[in-house]
């Protein structure tokens, strides 16, 4: 008969090297047998397969906690430790496994759950996001921005194709209503092609008086009236039916020599607000690190009330120049983003759909809990102590899993 060499709590090995690791029951059940070297080696083997396992699950329980794990592996990991428990091939306490195997089956289902509300919401917003794009087609249709509307009808179809898709009928019915809006669009930009050079008079006519027009304007001083007239006429003269190559480009140099006189003019006029633009980009500046100075944000109600002056005393200030206007803006609508994240991350945070799951899983935790717990009782009374100590490793389990449901509930409710 062999005697053990060496043991631990939930193991040991034998002299002939075989071996064994404790059941929760009291029993104990072969693992492996170690033939190469040292059976004090092949215990040490098996104890650490079990140190790997402990540490894949609380891993796996780690990410869930912190949101980045995926549920589905989470519980093919479960299945799989599930079946390494019933034939283990490691030395170590099979109760704290089973804890964190329950553990995680709470988390994971939960994190399921809001994993498919989630995804059933994208397809929702995808299916408006179509329907909208469907709606954008069917008022393009009559458009005569040849160029521009085709190569809009070019970027639906390719943001069409990155959405989720949906419900296949209602995606199909969507798409064919698209169909028939670009189809239409085709024909009639077809159309106008093909009686094109029978509008050369009238497009010869309308560019003439675009050029009359263009001319009566060229000395005016009022800037951004003049301004929007002159990008109207461009516009008229982008959607009239172009001209033989010699007529066009001797109208469009009139139009083009017009125009010219007009903006030169208006950037020497402008050129005198400068300064004036200068200063104003200072007075931001200042508000803008004064804003700056909220971040990082420890109180969103305090750093709020603390942008709206700055806010304020920002829109009295004048503009400033184009080329400095986006990136001074910026500052200021970095703050902004920064609160509203923060106010948003609040409201997450306080979401009481979220709040009533975790209410719910902590009471059905209690629930299963109290079960155990009388059926210990009951256990105890009838004098089946094994069943007993059975069900106190499963109390201890519930009593942790329940703790960590508080931990979680806390969180929405702080």
């Amino acid at each position: 008969m062999t005697t053990s060499t060496s043991s631990t709590d939930f193991g040991r090995v034998e002299n002939d090297g075989t071996v064994l690791v404790k059941m929760p029951d009291g029993s104990e059940k072969q693992v492996g047998q170690w033939a190469a070297g040292d059976p004090n080696d092949g215990l040490a083997f098996y104890i650490r397969k079990y140190h790997e396992i402990e540490n894949e699950l609380s891993l796996a329980l780690q990410r869930l906690k912190e949101g980045k794990g995926n549920a589905d592996a989470v519980f093919k990991l479960i299945e799989r430790v599930k079946t390494s428990l019933e034939t283990p091939n490691f030395v170590g306490d099979i109760s704290i496994l089973s804890t964190k195997i329950e553990e995680l089956k709470v988390l994971a289902a939960v994190k399921k759950a809001e994993f498919s509300a989630a995804k059933a919401l994208a397809k929702e917003k995808a299916m408006e996001k179509r329907k909208q794009l469907v709606e954008e087609a069917e008022k393009l249709v009559n458009s005569k921005q040849w160029k521009v509307t085709t190569q809009r009808f070019k970027e639906i179809v390719e943001e069409w194709k990155k959405l989720p898709h949906g419900a296949k009928s209602e995606e199909q019915a969507l798409w064919k209503r698209f169909s028939a809006a670009r189809s239409a669009f085709d024909k009639t930009r077809r159309q106008y092609f093909a009686t094109l050079e029978s509008g050369r008079k009238e497009a010869s006519k309308i560019k003439s008086e675009i050029v009359t027009q263009a001319k009566a304007i060229a000395d005016s001083k009022e800037w951004n009236d003049t301004a929007n007239k002159f990008r109207n006429l461009m516009a008229k003269w982008k959607s009239a039916p172009i001209l033989e190559r010699k007529d066009e480009q001797k109208l469009w140099k009139e139009f083009k020599l017009a125009q010219d006189v007009f903006f030169a003019a208006r950037t020497a006029a402008l050129s005198v607000l400068d300064e004036e633009h200068s200063k104003n980009l200072e007075a931001k500046k200042v508000l803008a690190e004064k804003a700056e100075k909220i971040l990082p944000i420890t109180d969103i109600k305090s750093a709020r009330q603390a942008l709206k002056p700055i806010q304020e005393e920002w829109s009295k200030i004048g503009h400033v120049s184009r080329k400095d206007k986006d990136k001074i803006e910026a500052r200021l609508k970095a703050v902004e983003e920064a609160i509203r994240n923060a106010e948003k991350n609040e409201l997450n945070r306080t979401d009481p759909a979220k709040s009533a799951r975790a209410q719910s899983t902590m009471e059905l935790i209690e629930t299963k809990l109290i079960k155990t717990e009388k059926e210990r009782e009951s256990a105890l009374s009838s004098g089946d102590t094994k069943k007993a100590e059975k069900l106190a490793l499963t109390i201890e389990s519930q009593k942790m899993l329940l703790e960590a449901t508080k931990t979680a509930l806390a969180d929405f409710t702080r």
